[in-house]
Order: structure tokens, then C-alpha cells, then sequence
């Protein structure tokens, strides 16, 4: 599963890996994001007033039907097929609006259950790749790919103020992790600027404590960017499909150049100011210093970005 994040380059990933011969996607948006685990099982969509009927884990496999049959024709006679196929939501890393429908979360003021002990007992072996980016410039392009029309980067200040105000106000009287896991929050930001995206590092927690550490994958869209090749290669390695050279990744248009769901209207903007830019320095700071710690690794600082 790729399950984060957004805005980080989840779609454009997806579709370079599902471009190797035993990877194939599912009939979800783009072949690539069935929205079940954190949405349609409970009947939410991305806005408050948008409703969905809830689908049921029958309808959720049924993404993966076409998938099947072609498994069915690859067997060999032991049985034995390489197929692999994946589901690409980049909300399932952080949208646990639903944890109140969890029966085990009954009468609960804080969940005990969320989406990875729900995947864990479907599929304890579950391999899961994330893809992060600097937590500011996320959100800016977030922002202007949530917004109609053209909005501006003073709009954007604005709506950063008001979700920072949000948050401070929540976590007056809640945790701040369940602040986070609000649906009334979680809808109002959505409206703002989407800051509770950016605090990787406390959902990657709540996969850390369901799942062993070496059943993910992690990468920053920063180097994935300047050097697709390995870090596909090591993608690819990491799902154990078969290793393909330089020349056959081309062929594939693994390594193409042209890049998928890019958000154009942010390039018609001018870069966000600094003082936004530090105000937003100083939120995420310290979320970045726990998941460098965290993932032991202080790229995910982002001190070079």
C-alpha cells in the first residue's frame, strides 16, 4: 500500500510503479486510490457536506476483480503467481475522522483503534511505502489544488492563521493528537490550509506500533525526484518484484520525464512569503526533529530544502 502522503507525488509514484510488468493497479480514481480504508467505509468523501453511502470490504475488494482474473491466468501448475498489486489512498496514513464508527471505539473520548489495526488484520504482512515532503512546501501546494479558482499567497497567509488558531484552541481542552483526529477539525482546515497533514510524525506512530518497522518503505519526494532510478530500484527490490536495469525502465517509461497530477495552478502564484514560510518553520520544526528521530535519518529535517 502507498499510503501518504498528499501533495508529496503519491499519484506520479503509483503510476511509475504499476508500470513494472508484475505490478498492476486497481479500478479506483486513477487506478490508483480505492479511498476505502479512511473515507468509504464511512461514507465520508473530502468536504463535510459532500456524503457517500458506505461501502462494504466486499465492494472495497471488488477493486481488485479485474486483477484477479488476470492472476488467475499467470498461475503456474504449483500454483504459484508474481503478481503484485497495491492500493495507492494517500489519506490512510492520516484521515482517522472515523474512528467513532470502529465498534471497538464505542464510548471512547480517545480511539484505541485505527486503520493500521484494522489492515494488520486483513493483512498482517502488508508492505506499505510512503512518500513525504517538506511539510510547508506541501501544504502551499495543498492549498492552491484544494481552492477554486486563483487564490494568492496572501490568502494563503490568511488561511494558515486561521488553521494554526483552530489547532491552538482544540488543543486547549483535547490532546493534540485527538484534535487531529477530529472530523469537525479536520473539515474546518480542509475550508482553511490543511496544516494537520504535515505532522507525519505523529500518524507514522500509529503505524510504528501495529507494524514492524521493516514493512515500510519511506521516501522523500525531494530525492525521489533527482533520482528516480534508484529509488525505484529500491522500490522494486522492496516489494521483491523483479529487478530491472536502467535500459528496461526506460523502455517501461518508468524513468519518463513527464510527471503526473502536478498542481498548475500553484505555478501561476508567487512563492509564499517569508514571514508565512517562518511561521510554518516554527509549527513543524519540531515535528520534523521527531520523525528524524523516529526514521533515524535527518534528512527528513529537511535543513537542505
Amino acid at each position: 500500500m502507498l499510503i501518504g502522503i498528499d501533495k508529496s507525488g503519491t499519484t506520479d509514484l503509483f503510476s511509475r510503479i504499476t508500470k513494472h510488468p508484475e505490478i498492476k493497479g486497481n479500478t479506483g480514481n486513477q487506478e490508483k486510490e480505492t479511498k476505502w480504508w479512511s473515507w468509504l467505509r464511512y461514507g465520508f468523501w473530502l468536504r463535510q457536506n459532500t456524503k457517500r453511502r458506505r461501502q462494504t470490504f466486499y465492494e472495497y475488494i471488488s477493486y481488485f476483480d479485474s486483477l484477479a482474473a488476470h492472476i488467475r491466468s499467470t498461475v503456474n501448475d504449483q500454483g504459484y503467481h508474481n503478481m503484485i498489486t497495491g492500493d495507492g489512498t494517500p489519506m490512510d496514513m492520516w484521515d482517522y475522522r472515523g474512528w467513532p464508527q470502529i465498534p471497538q471505539n464505542l464510548n471512547k473520548s480517545d480511539p484505541e483503534i485505527l486503520t493500521p489495526h484494522l489492515i494488520r488484520h486483513i493483512n498482517p504482512d502488508m508492505k506499505f511505502i510512503i512518500i513525504l515532503r517538506n511539510p510547508i512546501d506541501r501544504l502551499y501546494s495543498d492549498y492552491f489544488f484544494l481552492k477554486r479558482g486563483v487564490p494568492t499567497s496572501a490568502a494563503f497567509d490568511v488561511a494558515v492563521n486561521s488553521s494554526i488558531q483552530i489547532l491552538n484552541e482544540c488543543n486547549r481542552v483535547k490532546s493534540f493528537r485527538r484534535c487531529l483526529y477530529d472530523a469537525n477539525h479536520i473539515h474546518k482546515w480542509v475550508e482553511k490550509a490543511r496544516i494537520n497533514v504535515g505532522f507525519y510524525s505523529v500518524y507514522l506512530l500509529e503505524w510504528f506500533k501495529v507494524f514492524p518497522r521493516d514493512q515500510f518503505l519511506i521516501l522523500r519526494t525531494e530525492d525521489y525526484t533527482k533520482d528516480m532510478f534508484n529509488h525505484m530500484s529500491k522500490l522494486f527490490k522492496f516489494l521483491k518484484a523483479g529487478e530491472l536495469n536502467m535500459k528496461q525502465m526506460n523502455d517501461l517509461r518508468i524513468l519518463s520525464k513527464n510527471r503526473k497530477h502536478v498542481t498548475k495552478v500553484k505555478q501561476k502564484v508567487a512563492p509564499m512569503s517569508h514571514v508565512t514560510r517562518k511561521k510554518l518553520l516554527k509549527l513543524y520544526t519540531p515535528f520534523n526533529k521527531d520523525l528524524s528521530a523516529m526514521l533515524n535519518d535527518s534528512r527528513f529535517l529537511w535543513k537542505d530544502i
